[in-house]
């Protein structure tokens, strides 16, 4: 901004200093050209003026109203030659053509404005001063010919205080105008900042909002786990005490009807019967213990994790290496319950898919609160897809059931397979919120 303001400032002054020098020189030539022109015509023929115009000559200077502002003249032919000066010893001198002469002789007025008066090709007439420094053509009367060049030297003391004045107001107008410019963008900038201010609260408002709004969804998800585990459990216990009960009767009723019986094809039919109901029974009991988790609630992360690998051993007579830390990092009831059935499902999964190999799981709380747990079994296991096409899968929520309980709770799901390392199975999330880090 500033670099613009010096630059346009810069042009403008130099645009008037050339407008009111041509001006003023023009003018002076116009006026001395009127008195001097009659003089010089016999240069037409000569080198030099004779005597009569040069005394007229030095009179107009000496006593005429120019006397105070014109400070020197010459007269010069085209060749360079000095026709004419108020200077004698310089009259029927030649010096090199200099490009005002060359100008002048073309017929244009030329000029130069110096403050310091040091204008002449040859040597200032009047230094010290401000001078103005014009050279205008002389033509003849009746052919127009440009015969000689006056070079006047006139005091510019009155221009210089005119331009000085210009300047002056020049550089008042283009600061003003700038800072005007100034004060605008900084005003628009100001009121740029204010309103991004605005939209940044209003964006931060929002994201806490947002924030408590996920909050309150993650622990409804949890509030929702825990009361569809309790509603399992009811099922659970309603299954046991009811269906279970009554297909525990029927098989003992049926023993005792076959032991009465000896019709070999009477035994063969209870028989029959009493395993098909033993079966069912068999089914009852995995799908309530399926259904149903112990009580976690107050156990420690520790506690509950040797609960699932104990009980995954005794089933399946297997052995579980488990690496466990920050055992002692308190969970949220929610994130217990979906722990345990990742687990839970892992090691069923592993052992359906990989019989023979011992699994692994890994369970650790970092510093920042947040649970990473993993299942592998150390075989070529079956993806999802895999186990969903098993028509003999045991009681267990499924993969998909798993991801969608950990992305519930705001947390991370991951299921990868390969030749070298296995099946695994992968969970992160947050043990208080159930949010992801």
């Amino acid at each position: 901004m500033l670099g613009g303001m010096f630059l346009v400032g810069n042009w403008v002054e130099e645009q008037i200093k050339r407008g009111v020098t041509a001006n003023a020189a023009v003018s002076t030539a116009l006026l001395l050209d009127s008195f001097i022109t009659p003089l010089a015509q016999e240069l037409q023929d000569t080198d030099t003026l004779t005597i009569g115009p040069v005394l007229a000559l030095d009179e107009l200077l000496k006593n005429s109203s120019f006397a105070d502002k014109v400070v020197g003249l010459r007269l010069w032919k085209p060749d360079g030659t000095v026709a004419y000066s108020d200077d004698l010893s310089l009259v029927g001198e030649k010096f090199e053509v200099s490009d005002s002469l060359k100008q002048a002789s073309a017929g244009n007025v030329v000029s130069e404005f110096s403050l310091e008066g040091l204008l002449d090709n040859v040597e200032g007439p009047d230094g010290g001063r401000p001078l103005l420094e014009i050279y205008s053509p002389i033509r003849a009367q009746w052919t127009g010919e440009v015969i000689a060049v006056i070079e006047i030297y006139e005091d510019a003391t009155e221009l210089a205080q005119t331009l000085s004045e210009a300047r002056r107001n020049t550089w008042l107008v283009v600061a003003s105008v700038t800072i005007s410019m100034v004060l605008v963008l900084l005003t628009i900038v100001d009121a740029g900042s204010e309103l991004i201010g605005r939209q940044r609260q209003s964006l931060e408002k929002a994201l806490c909002a947002n924030k408590a709004l996920l909050r309150r969804v993650e622990r409804a998800s949890g509030r929702s786990a825990e009361l569809t585990e309790q509603q399992l459990r009811r099922v659970s216990a309603d299954l046991h005490d009811g269906p279970a009960q009554l297909v525990s009767l029927a098989a003992l009723r049926m023993g005792s009807l076959s032991l009465s019986r000896d019709d070999k094809k009477t035994q063969g039919e209870v028989a029959v019967i009493s395993q098909a109901l033993a079966d069912a029974m068999q089914d009852i009991r995995n799908i309530c213990n399926g259904l149903s988790l112990p009580e976690i609630e107050n156990q420690s992360l520790t506690q509950m994790v040797n609960a699932v690998v104990g009980s995954h051993e005794a089933r399946t007579k297997s052995h579980v290496e488990v690496r466990l830390s920050g055992g002692e990092a308190a969970l949220a009831p929610h994130v217990k319950i979906c722990l345990y059935r990742f687990l839970q499902e892992g090691l069923n999964n592993a052992y359906r898919h990989a019989k023979g190999q011992n699994p692994r799981i890994i369970v650790e709380v970092d510093e920042n609160g947040v649970l990473n747990a993993s299942v592998q079994n150390g075989l070529n296991g079956a993806a999802d897809s895999e186990v969903r096409k098993n028509p003999k899968r045991g009681p267990g929520i499924g993969l998909r059931g798993l991801r969608e309980r950990v992305e519930a709770l705001g947390g991370s799901f991951a299921f990868s397979q390969s030749k070298t390392r296995g099946a695994k199975l992968q969970m992160q999330v947050n043990i208080e919120t159930g949010t992801q880090a």
